[in-house]
Order: C-alpha cells, then sequence, then structure tokens
C-alpha cells in the first residue's frame, strides 16, 4: 500500500518537473484544524470519465469509499492522503515526497459532475491573488523558493502558510483557485 502511494508521489513529482509546473505547497493538511474524513461520501463513489482532453488530470476516476483510482495508481486515505471539507469542497491533501509540506486538490460535486479545482503556480493572475492577500514583513505567510542552474534562476515553488482558515478560504474565494476540468459520471 505505501508503495502505490510513493510511486503516485514519484510520478506526481516527475509531471511538475517534466511539464515545468510550478508547485504550490502548503505547511500542513488544509483547512487547518478540521476533522479528517475516513471515507468518500457514498454519492461521490462510482466510476468518472473527464469530460474533455486535459493534459493535468488522468481520463478515468475511480472513487471507492477509502481510495481513489487513476488508471492504475491510487491514492489512499491515511497519514499521507487526507481529506477534509471546507467551503462546500472536499480537500485532498497529499504530502509531498521530499518535504513535511502538503499538495491540495479541490473538488465540488453538482449532481453527475465533479469540478476538480487547484492552486496554478503558472498562473501569474493567480499568484498576484495569493500574494496580496497573504504578503506580510513579519510573517512568512507567503514564500517563493527559486531553483538557480544553467545560468537562469527560476521559481520552483510557491508555499503558502495562511495563518488560519479565515486566510485560506480568502485564498479560494478571491479568485485564486483555478478549474482544472470536470469529471462526468459514468451510467
Amino acid at each position: 500500500m505505501m508503495l502505490r502511494n510513493n510511486i503516485l508521489l514519484i510520478a506526481f513529482s516527475a509531471l511538475l518537473i517534466l511539464s515545468g509546473c510550478i508547485e504550490v505547497t502548503f505547511p500542513e493538511a488544509m483547512p487547518l484544524n478540521r476533522c479528517d474524513k475516513n471515507h468518500f461520501p457514498k454519492s461521490w463513489q462510482g466510476d468518472w470519465t473527464f469530460s474533455e482532453q486535459s493534459d493535468d488530470l488522468d481520463e478515468n476516476l475511480s472513487i471507492h469509499p477509502q481510495y481513489v483510482s487513476f488508471g492504475t495508481d491510487q491514492v489512499v486515505l491515511g497519514e499521507e492522503n487526507v481529506l477534509r471539507k471546507f467551503a462546500g469542497y472536499y480537500i485532498l491533501s497529499s504530502k509531498t515526497e521530499n518535504s513535511q509540506r502538503w499538495n491540495i486538490l479541490f473538488a465540488k460535486r453538482d449532481k453527475d459532475v465533479i469540478h476538480v479545482y487547484r492552486f496554478d503556480g503558472n498562473d501569474d493572475e493567480k499568484v498576484k491573488i495569493w500574494e496580496a492577500l497573504l504578503k506580510d514583513d513579519t510573517l512568512n505567510k507567503f514564500e517563493v523558493i527559486r531553483k538557480s542552474g544553467g545560468g537562469s534562476d527560476r521559481i520552483r515553488e510557491y508555499k503558502l502558510n495562511p495563518e488560519n482558515n479565515r486566510d485560506f478560504r480568502e485564498l479560494i474565494k478571491s479568485g485564486g483557485l483555478t478549474h482544472m476540468g470536470d469529471y462526468l459520471r459514468n451510467e
């Protein structure tokens, strides 16, 4: 089981590196201090298909009580993958491979459609929103991690460190999320 989680994290990291994506991470599973869900809601369980072609999402998604399958990869709820509910979204937080930080995905269901969102580090307009909401000279609520190499200095990661759930809610409600796509329930 742990091997599958590691394989998924390695595959996700490789995708980020190869696609030139800028990672967006959080200091802990989000939202802060909320109860972990130990299963996906029954109304979400089943097989789903992506409504359009996407480079970011797998074509098929299968939601089971305690795990999600993307083709041959699985994300199992537990210490490394935490499911919480907040502001109308189910939020899946996954621990990053090489640190104690977390990547998060948002999902909202509307009948037979699951809408998937994330914080997109490649979207400069979204980054401006995060910076405006979190930039504070006294606290480290917004950090830019750069990677130097080959004569260039590029952004590798944005570390978002909301102080509380009010900050986190503002990131969501102020237009800080990017819609990745929709899954339709298979009949």
